[in-house]
């Protein structure tokens, strides 16, 4: 689409579909990835995370790069509300039922300690911090994710408010290089997402990318490459973050692209809408799960698509209920607040 579209248009109904691409991924890696121990591309659920930081970045960035063309300032004070509404109500109650649970019935246990020990942590979102993620099980330590995107929110816009393109560009290309020095391939993720969004904010950088993603072809060419690069052990880390990052640029580009069928099936999109309620809930599903199958005999428990299947059936069905009856009376009043 011409750059003059593209900057009217105010939903990228693709993302919703890779945001479901992405919660499957997470599932996946928690329900089924161990069944494939010699499988390197089945082991690689966790890049679902990377590409939620990807799209995170990209959407935030966009939005207040628009919002600080059409009024030369970005609104703080709105775009803290308007993030609070969306991401505090959910989390905090999710935070409150682990915390319940846990004094019900693992409070005596080393894991159930280190869960309470570390809630401090996850109440402030700095868990990405100070909770090491050793191995053996830590209760909802998936909340380092959650933490580093409510610290991009916390940080970012200041600097997209008071420094120009020309400032806040090279800024992030240090942050994402400093960030893969040190192996902090979270916020090296989200940069890219930055980074893309200040290239297709401009004229310049739109033309420059649209010669690549404009084709329809682009988007499926680049989920294959980005499956090649996940399988290809000597690819490293960073390739995959950059391929991501122009599957989300030739999704956005352009609507109508070969993707588009599957992106855009209605089940997918639902998933994708609420794919941040499953994944706040999708451990208590996968336990749900087991725990269902084990009072059932157990012979369930070791078919990894059966397990799979449920853990997605159930952290939807939850997600979709929190969506529709407990989140969308905090969105709602989202509306309030836009600029």
């Amino acid at each position: 689409m011409p750059f003059r579209e593209f900057q009217a248009r105010r939903h990228f109904g693709s993302l919703d579909g890779l945001r479901c691409l992405s919660i499957l991924a997470v599932i996946w890696h928690h329900t089924g990835g161990r069944a494939f121990p010699d499988s390197v591309l089945l082991q690689h659920g966790p890049y679902g995370v990377s590409l939620f930081f990807v799209i995170s970045g990209f959407l935030i960035t966009t939005l207040l790069l628009r919002e600080k063309r059409r009024t030369a300032d970005i609104g703080m004070k709105n775009f803290i509300i308007r993030r609070t509404l969306r991401i505090f109500p959910l989390y905090y109650t999710v935070l409150l039922v682990y915390t319940l649970l846990v004094l019900a019935l693992e409070h005596a246990s080393p894991e159930g300690q280190g869960f309470l020990s570390n809630l401090k942590y996850y109440a402030t979102y700095t868990s990405n911090w100070f909770v090491p993620l050793a191995d053996g099980r830590v209760i909802f330590y998936f909340a380092w994710s959650l933490a580093t995107e409510e610290q991009f929110y916390l940080i970012w816009p200041w600097v997209e408010k008071f420094l120009s393109p020309a400032l806040a560009v090279p800024l992030m290309v240090v942050v994402a290089g400093a960030s893969i020095y040190w192996d902090v391939l979270a916020f090296a993720a989200v940069g890219m997402g930055v980074l893309l969004a200040h290239l297709l904010d401009s004229p310049r950088g739109y033309a420059l990318a649209w010669p690549f993603l404009r084709w329809r072809w682009a988007a499926p060419v680049l989920m294959v490459a980005l499956v090649g690069v996940m399988a290809w052990p000597s690819a490293g880390d960073v390739a995959p973050l950059v391929v991501m990052a122009l599957l989300v640029g030739a999704a956005v580009i352009r609507e109508d692209h070969w993707l588009r069928p599957l992106l855009a099936r209605p089940v997918v999109m639902k998933i994708g809408q609420v794919s941040y309620g499953m994944y706040l809930m999708h451990m208590l599903a996968y336990n749900v799960v087991r725990k269902a199958l084990l009072a059932l005999g157990g012979e369930g428990i070791e078919h990894w698509a059966l397990v799979f299947g449920l853990t997605v059936a159930v952290a939807f069905g939850a997600a979709f209920l929190s969506y529709r009856y407990y989140e969308s009376i905090f969105l709602r009043m989202k509306h309030r607040y836009a600029t």
